[in-house]
């Protein structure tokens, strides 16, 4: 047993110090609480220590190791304050058959704490703290505390495959109380935790949080210290994040307050984790309700592959807000959701709460949830959710009433979006049997709402007759999906895999007839592939979550001089084909899809365009028979000459379905004698919102629709400035932006200014610029907009500073990249 164990915990250098000798081999101190001896030195099983206090008091150093016999129990609290390194990490641990048990009984506030220390591994231990689970107690007790107070960064914290159970509190959701809590605390040294592992653990039974980080060093936020007890005084007015952390294949069920929370927590990983039964069991009401994935503060963080179920089931909160699968919280920006499974959670699917901005949700299944699917609130921003499948039910559940009682409580609202703040649905699937509204009318709980854009969604309750579409779609699929089998997915226990979770979710795949393939505009953040790992096509992509698979082949005329021609098809837009020396001309690149494809653009990709792009070609596409001349002698302008990809669109007249398309090149630049193609990538519409509300015409369909049809006002007395927001099909390398307006000395825009996000962060790339209009009559004017340098992006933000407002509002009738 000793021979194996000692191999488990074997370290390995590539090079040893002097200094470093101790920490590459380290000491393993073995504690047994029945034939112990504080009095022995530790050093083998048969002469192991006895007590917490005798670790407690050890002086460890790098590559040190604490083990505990397994199947024992230690009643009090252990606390480790030595650190080690990056290359030689303090481990506590277990050792012999099954886990060591720390025993918290409510004797101590943690039953495990890690002070001031980094480098340092707690893995394979049970540990509880409470002794009645039934009844609420004045003290919030914790499981595993790792906290930091004034100390600077403090790396390579790993807690691992650990039980964690049974923690007393008040029973509500006291964030930074719960089963494992990393805190930090203080505000004279900015502190931090770097590269923190939370993984494998299962967290179970606490009237708290399940796992959750918290930071005084959060620039003054304003609600910190309500949620968490910490003085005011001690909130620095500095933000300080956590980086990088991990949170995965984590198994979170039955506790009183939120799941999985990690505050202040830049570029977090929260995936694979199961959690069942947050905001359940509640002893207390504090007010408000919990969620059972939820983040704070947070920049860049990303949630993926996890499972949520049936939060707040059993205690409902009285004013019905919270209780949702996942949450971007206060102060969050660039928050990617994706891949994700929420079933049965009393509140619904998902929540983007005030001040939280940039939020991509794409690619997750939401099955049974109730109360409002989507919850939308005011100063939420630039929401994209597209690529979800939202299966509901009509099946109700008890709400608490505030009076001692309950009501029944169904599907309020699909969705509810209280505010316009540029945020829209495309591309997804609604199953919406209750026919509940898409906006909340004046009965909706929190007041009536109609700002949420939608576009090209599939919506059915059963019957086409009686399906609620919401009004301000301008593409909306009324019809059956035909899923293979959707709403049986089986809840889960414990954590899943990615496999596991695509197989649980296999039910959700379409028939080869479905009404949701083919029929999605392109989105120009799409991921590289779905749910189930099938590739996101270019072109028109299928509804919901489940995408089938596509297969594209190219050939060329005009040789090979380098790459490969598959590489134009790839989505990888840093690999290319290059022709082969002194091409001839007029020669083709063509790429066939062996099906039905629907675009109305062609994006190319080209890398040193101006040493290598095409400068003029026509676009194809196959008719069944022969090519069809889309697009004559259009004539390419490349802007700069660098390894870094121009991405330039072709609009097509009008769109087409097809199953192949073609560029017949007739002139390129040649400087290296050959030219090069990084990306042929058709694409079908593009995705808008308004952060100026609509009082007529619908911004996806009358302002980015390449026709020049139709028009888009705001609402009345608009909020200025305020932004429309376009995400064209692709990434797209713009050097100016057209606006049409008619009557535009009555509701043209008379200041705008332009934002661009090209990879994360927006950045202002044209100046507040004075926008004149010469008439007020129904002819429509053009105005160009000029950047001061090309900018290549997927996002991008026409701000209105200003207005012609004879009618009380602003109206454009189209906005074109260029």
């Amino acid at each position: 047993m000793l021979t194996a164990f000692a191999t488990l915990l074997a370290f390995t250098a590539s090079a040893v110090t002097a200094t470093e000798a101790h920490a590459a081999t380290g000491t393993t101190y073995y504690v047994d609480s029945r034939t112990g001896s504080d009095s022995n030195d530790g050093t083998n099983p048969g002469d192991a220590w006895k007590t917490l206090a005798k670790v407690d008091a050890a002086s460890l150093r790098p590559g040190d190791t604490i083990a505990f016999q397994g199947g024992e129990t230690w009643t009090g609290g252990l606390t480790i304050t030595s650190s080690g390194t990056a290359a030689a990490p303090i481990t506590v641990t277990s050792y012999g058959t099954g886990r060591a048990i720390i025993a918290g009984q409510d004797t101590v506030q943690a039953a495990v704490t890690l002070a001031d220390v980094h480098d340092v591994h707690l893995t394979g231990l049970e540990v509880t703290n409470g002794l009645n689970q039934a009844a609420p107690t004045s003290v919030n007790y914790r499981g595993i505390y790792v906290v930091a107070q004034d100390t600077g960064n403090m790396p390579g914290i790993v807690v691992s495959n650990n039980y964690v159970h049974d923690i007393d509190g008040a029973g509500g959701s006291d964030i930074g109380q719960g089963g494992i809590v990393v805190g930090v605390r203080g505000n004279t040294t900015p502190t931090w935790f770097s590269d923190l592992q939370i993984t494998g653990n299962e967290v179970a039974h606490v009237n708290a949080y399940g796992i959750s980080t918290f930071t005084t060093w959060c620039a003054d936020c304003d609600i910190y210290s309500t949620e968490t007890g910490i003085p005011t005084s001690e909130v620095s007015a500095t933000r300080q994040p956590y980086t990088n952390p991990l949170i995965a294949n984590n198994y979170v069920h039955s506790v009183t307050g939120g799941g999985i929370t990690p505050e202040y927590a830049d570029n977090a990983v929260v995936e694979n984790n199961t959690v069942d039964m947050a905001a359940s069991n509640r002893l207390v009401t504090t007010g408000g309700g919990n969620v059972g994935i939820w983040w704070q503060g947070t920049d860049n963080i990303l949630v993926q592959y996890n499972t949520v179920l049936r939060t707040a089931v059993n205690d409902l909160n009285p004013d019905a807000t919270d209780d949702m699968a996942f949450d971007a919280d206060m102060g969050s920006t660039g928050s990617t959701v994706q891949y994700n499974y929420s079933d049965s959670n009393s509140g619904g699917f998902f929540m983007c709460l005030i001040s939280a901005t940039d939020i991509t949700l794409r690619y997750n299944i939401s099955q049974s949830d109730h109360f409002r699917p989507f919850s939308i609130w005011s100063g939420c921003s630039g929401f994209r959710g597209y690529n979800n499948t939202v299966w509901s039910t009509t099946t109700t559940v008890p709400r608490n009433n505030g009076s001692g009682g309950t009501t029944q409580q169904g599907i309020e609202a699909m969705v509810r979006d209280a505010a316009p703040y540029n945020n829209v649905l495309f591309d997804n699937i609604f199953y919406n049997p209750s026919n509940a509204p898409y906006q909340c009318g004046s009965s909706c709980f929190n007041g009536p709402d109609s700002s949420m854009d939608y576009s090209h969604n599939l919506y059915w309750d059963g019957s086409a007759a009686s399906t609620v579409v919401p009004a301000n779609d301008p593409a909306p699929v009324v019809a059956d999906p035909q899923l293979s089998s959707p709403g049986d997915a089986a809840m889960p226990t414990g954590a899943l895999t990615t496999a596991q979770l695509q197989q649980t979710l296999a039910g959700y795949a379409s028939a080869s007839g479905s009404a949701a393939r083919n029929a999605g505009v392109s989105a120009s953040t799409a991921p590289p592939s779905d749910l189930f790992g099938t590739p996101v096509p270019a072109g028109a992509p299928d509804l919901g979550a489940w995408q089938h698979p596509v297969t594209a082949t190219a050939s060329t005329t005009l040789g090979t001089g380098s790459g490969s021609i598959a590489d134009i098809t790839d989505g990888d837009p840093t690999t290319s084909w290059a022709s082969a020396d002194s091409p001839a001309f007029p020669g083709t690149v063509t790429v066939n899809y062996g099906e039905a494809r629907t675009m109305d653009a062609v994006t190319l990709v080209t890398a040193f365009g101006q040493g290598q792009g095409a400068t003029s070609v026509d676009v194809q596409t196959w008719n069944g028979s022969g090519w069809t001349t889309q697009v004559s002698s259009h004539s390419l302008t490349w802007r700069q000459n660098t390894a870094a990809a121009e991405w330039l669109r072709i609009p097509l007249p009008a769109p087409v379905t097809t199953t192949g398309v073609r560029l017949v090149i007739h002139s390129a630049n040649l400087t290296w004698g050959h030219l090069a193609v990084y990306e042929l990538r058709p694409t079908f519409g593009a995705a808008a919102s308004s952060g100026l509300g609509v009082l007529s015409g619908t911004v996806t369909g009358d302002l980015v629709n390449d026709t020049g049809t139709g028009s888009w006002a705001s609402q009345n007395s608009p909020k200025l400035p305020g932004a429309v927001q376009i995400d064209p099909g692709a990434e797209q390398t713009v050097s100016s932006v057209t606006l049409a307006a008619a009557f535009g000395q009555g509701q043209g825009p008379t200041s705008v200014s332009i934002e661009a996000n090209p990879g994360g962060v927006w950045q202002q790339v044209l100046a507040p610029t004075t926008v004149t209009w010469n008439t007020s009559s129904s002819t429509v004017e053009t105005r160009s907009l000029t950047l001061t340098t090309p900018v290549t992006a997927t996002q991008f933000r026409i701000v209105v500073n200003s207005a012609n407002l004879t009618w009380g509002h602003v109206a454009l009738n189209q906005i074109t990249l260029q």
